[in-house]
């Protein structure tokens, strides 16, 4: 009996022993688990550009990162994303973000940051990694312009525990990308109801825009002026997308070869096609140059372009288009620039 006795309390001991062993090991999981941020998983999925302009050399890049939930500072080098985080009320988070030389390259909607608090990291194709570094970021949002290996490798060795989320648009998705990107930014942000309603507010603006072009009987252009020189875009192509693709203008020309700096075009084309509308972008003066497009469009050769004679000619916000499209809210601002500049918006 007293066998049997001593091997109950034995066993008993074991049990005690085992179970406080298990408490122990749940309260280290849970103080680990309380202990580390929460975070988000994002898929990156998009072209590194190569060298060649025609996209020969461009390779796929596809990862995961973890993000943390909230994170405090941010370095964003796309502008477009920079909008949508102050509409989503996220200046805050922003703790950095290309500005340029005496803050030359920032659009004047987005003004505010030209204040000190936020972060100078050079140009949006030239980066100041010290800069970066600088901030010891929590994540960086990539613009298309900085999708490149050498950019992304050095970003890594400035700033190793940051993560890196493209946030570029894809032209042969544009719209659904672009609502992709707002809801990674309101999964991370914990904004997902309020990038819903953005998300909403675009589609209606582009099916409001849609429902005044499939009747109009014109047909646009859409001009890129570069010292002089003019180029084109057609359907699916970076400026081409959003005016015939998304907006439904009819173009003037069915035929543009797909390019991502355009089609080389003369003053004698233009004449030759004759557009009833030209959109106008002036790159030189997005850059800081010499501002050609009025001088350009203004010569003999084009007086009797029907977009010309009826004054049908809309010079959009250079800055807003070559610095900023591909997001939901400058979309937003592009169409509403479109609207006014045709008087459509009534």
């Amino acid at each position: 009996m007293k066998k049997l006795g001593l091997l109950v309390v034995f066993a008993m001991m074991l049990i005690l022993v085992a179970c406080g062993n298990n408490n122990s090991s749940d309260e280290k999981s849970e103080s680990k688990d309380s202990s580390e941020p929460k975070t988000v998983e994002v898929k990156n999925d998009f072209m590194i550009a190569g060298e060649a302009e025609d996209g020969s050399e461009d390779k796929a890049y596809k990862d995961t990162v973890k993000v943390p939930v909230k994170p405090k500072k941010a370095v964003v080098f796309d502008y477009g994303t920079v909008d949508t985080m102050k509409e989503l009320g996220l200046q805050s988070s922003i703790a950095a973000l290309p500005k340029g030389e005496d803050n030359a390259s920032l659009p004047d909607f987005l003004s505010e940051f030209k204040d000190e608090k936020y972060e100078n990291v050079g140009s949006l194709k030239e980066v100041n990694y010290d800069a970066v570094a600088k901030v010891k970021p929590d994540v960086i949002f990539l613009s298309s312009r900085t999708a490149n290996q050498q950019t992304i490798d050095e970003l890594k060795k400035a700033a190793p525990k940051a993560a890196l989320v493209y946030m570029g648009a894809d032209y042969s998705k544009y719209v659904d990308s672009m609502k992709m990107n707002a809801e990674t930014l309101g999964k991370i942000y914990d904004k997902a109801d309020d990038v819903k309603k953005l998300n909403e507010d675009m589609d209606k603006k582009i099916a409001d825009m849609k429902k005044k072009t499939k009747d109009l009987d014109k047909k646009a252009m859409y001009l890129l002026v570069n010292e002089g020189e003019l180029s084109t875009y057609g359907t699916g192509d970076r400026f081409g997308g959003i005016i015939y693709d998304t907006l439904g203008f009819k173009p003037a020309d069915n035929n543009v070869k797909s390019s991502g700096h355009g089609q080389n075009v003369t003053n004698e084309y233009v004449s030759e096609k004759n557009p009833d509308i030209i959109f106008a972008m002036d790159r030189g003066q997005a850059i800081g140059g010499k501002s050609t497009a009025k001088q350009v469009l203004g010569n003999d050769v084009l007086k009797d372009v029907k977009a010309i004679k009826n004054d049908e000619v809309v010079e959009v916000d250079p800055k807003l288009w070559y610095f900023a499209s591909g997001s939901v809210t400058t979309t937003m601002k592009q169409v509403d620039e479109l609207e006014k500049g045709l008087k459509l918006d009534k």
